[in-house]
């Protein structure tokens, strides 16, 4: 019998991350069973996924009494259920489920790594952050990873063991019908005017955590330039403030909240009705794997600005599919924007090429077909 358990740390990183994954690998696996803290869409995953899941108790936070009674509950449930392969990814759901299958003696432990907070961090926490992720490794019998940058990084200071990149990197690849612009222009301009947006206004958006790391401070100091300078250019913003964990400066968050020209949405599993409207669409970030919001924004038809780092740059042909620029400069990220809303033949011939790319590299099934061939393989069960 092949029985693989895919784990994350809360539901809504199944949801969200590897949509479709646990009902396509189940066409070549017994039993596929998914494991992650309930954040409260646990049976709509169930249903859409048509497959187990455990919730247990488990927090992003270093809790370590509670990480090491989850621990316990994982090292007794693998020893129950007996999976071929325990596959994991988000850094504690790796860290725990590593250590709690190498325990349970699972005979394939594998981690994917769609990101590295350390590489921001300083200090004491850089160094706990480093610890864990070496510690993850060690318990794994093999490492992904969603980049070939991130690869590089990992293989040159985190583990001695290969890092292995599925297809062209990304967690998932995307679904290139789900993110497809079938709005129709009366559809369109109905969603304007329910975010209280004008049929000639340039809506440029970001879709993620709301938080430092992601590029925010950077995002909104470009808007207050860009907003005296242009009327009609407006920020379309969907996602949750991260205030206790990696905030944005005050001064920006109330920004946020009080100008009329950004609009706010709280994060939402369906991107498609924002995407629809949107014109420009950015993501600053200081760090990413392999950002699922560029290539499900790309795959959407919408040309793209994000900073010259690991996976963003690997998406992003500069001025082919999108323009990349300088990490944590407002300035960059201003004229890059400015450069797309006043050269509209840069605009249109950039978002003639973006889908195209898109689907060509990270198509869905496609990268599961390769995903699965990699887990039998690694898995010893061709």
């Amino acid at each position: 019998m092949k029985k693989i358990i895919l784990m994350s740390t809360v539901s809504y990183s199944i949801e969200v991350l590897i949509k479709n994954q646990p009902r396509f690998l189940s066409q070549y696996f017994d039993e596929v069973e998914l494991i992650g803290a309930d954040s409260g869409d646990i049976l709509k995953i169930i249903e859409r996924e048509k497959v187990k899941f455990f919730p247990i108790e488990m927090e992003r936070k270093i809790t370590p009494f509670k990480d090491l009674k989850t621990v316990s509950q994982l090292i007794k449930h693998f020893r129950k259920e007996k999976p071929n392969i325990v596959y994991t990814f988000t850094p504690k759901a790796g860290l725990l489920g590593m250590i709690a299958a190498f325990f349970a003696m699972v005979p394939t432990r594998i981690h994917n790594v769609v990101g590295m907070p350390l590489m921001e961090a300083r200090g004491l926490k850089r160094v706990i952050l480093t610890v864990t992720e070496k510690l993850t490794y060690f318990f794994a019998t093999h490492v992904y990873c969603n980049s070939f940058g991130l690869k590089e990084y990992i293989e040159k200071n985190l583990t001695k063991k290969n890092v292995k990149v599925i297809k062209e990197g990304s967690i998932n690849g995307v679904d290139i019908e789900f993110y497809k612009d079938n709005f129709t222009t009366l559809e369109k301009q109905e969603i304007r005017e329910q975010l209280n947006f004008n049929s000639d206004d340039f809506i440029v958006s970001f879709m993620g955590r709301i938080v430092k790391d992601k590029g925010v401070n950077e995002l909104v100091d470009s808007f207050k330039v860009l907003t005296k300078k242009y009327k009609n250019i407006k920020l379309l913003i969907v996602g949750k403030f991260e205030q206790e964990l990696n905030p944005i400066e005050e001064e920006n968050f109330l920004f946020i909240q009080n100008n009329p020209n950004i609009k706010v949405i709280d994060f939402q599993n369906d991107l498609r009705k924002y995407l629809t409207v949107t014109d420009l669409f950015v993501l600053p970030s200081y760090r990413e794997g392999l950002p699922n919001s560029l290539i499900e924004a790309g795959s959407y038809g919408l040309p793209l600005i994000a900073t010259d780092i690991n996976g963003c740059n690997e998406i992003i042909s500069h001025k082919e599919n999108g323009l990349l620029i300088e990490p944590k400069s407002s300035e960059s990220l201003c004229d890059a924007i400015e450069e797309l809303y006043l050269n509209k033949t840069l605009y249109e011939e950039i978002k003639s090429n973006v889908r195209n790319m898109i689907v060509k590299r990270y198509e869905q099934q496609q990268f599961l077909r390769e995903l699965k061939d990699c887990l039998f393989k690694d898995g010893n069960l061709n």
